[in-house]
């Protein structure tokens, strides 16, 4: 089994091969679902947004948008040359950010952001306690955070699940409602709603409770 830096290495390896065909076309369904899991957070401008697994940057650049650049929209991806590309997309665009770093070590501040987005890119996550417990303390009170990803709430998902896991060493993955519902408490945030974007796809809604 991969230790964890291990794990990250094979991770940046893989999406660094996607990403120059990440932005064609034939994924534009990544696109709307991100659209659609958007819909379920408060944005607002001058808030600070992060899109945590942010890719090339799509959900960045349509928030700065929505928001007329007003606040500081951040991206952060595991993979260099993702980044690289989501710096390149979003030239000229005001008050965009992008970083690479590991979900289960990010480089920011406590109580920083209002609003975090995880499109995605859960299931990769070697250590997804750890991760929320990141997002646990980089989110102010009352933010929040809205994760989507395939959920394992039915046998057929978990055993797709299981054929991943065999066949894709970078995924570790997929969970169900009842099991983001515990690691949101555990991570100290209040779990708020868990609804369908399009089977089996679910969008999870957790907020920092105001101290």
């Amino acid at each position: 089994m991969e230790n964890e830096s291990e794990h990250a290495a094979s991770n940046a390896r893989k999406w660094n091969k996607r990403a120059e065909t990440f932005d064609e076309r034939r994924f534009s369904y990544f696109r709307w679902m991100q659209r659609k899991a958007l819909s379920f957070l408060k944005l607002k401008e001058g808030m600070r947004f992060l899109d945590l697994g942010c890719g090339t940057g799509y959900a960045v650049r349509f928030v700065a948008h929505a928001l007329r650049a007003e606040g500081d929209f951040f991206g952060a991806d595991i993979s260099p040359g993702m980044i690289e590309i989501a710096r390149t997309n979003a030239a000229g665009l005001k008050n965009t950010h992008f970083v690479v770093a590991n979900a289960e070590k990010l480089p920011f501040d406590t109580d920083f952001f209002e609003a975090i987005l995880c499109t995605n890119s859960f299931h990769h996550y070697r250590n997804p306690s750890q991760a929320l417990n990141e997002v646990g303390r980089i989110l102010k009170p009352g933010g929040q955070l809205c994760v989507m990803d395939l959920t394992a709430d039915s046998r057929l998902i978990q055993r797709i699940d299981e054929r991943v896991r065999a066949r894709e060493p970078e995924h570790v993955r997929f969970y169900s409602t009842a099991e983001y519902r515990a690691m949101f408490e555990k991570a100290g945030l209040k779990h708020i709603d868990s609804r369908y974007v399009l089977p089996p796809e679910k969008v999870h809604i957790a907020q920092k409770e105001s101290a």
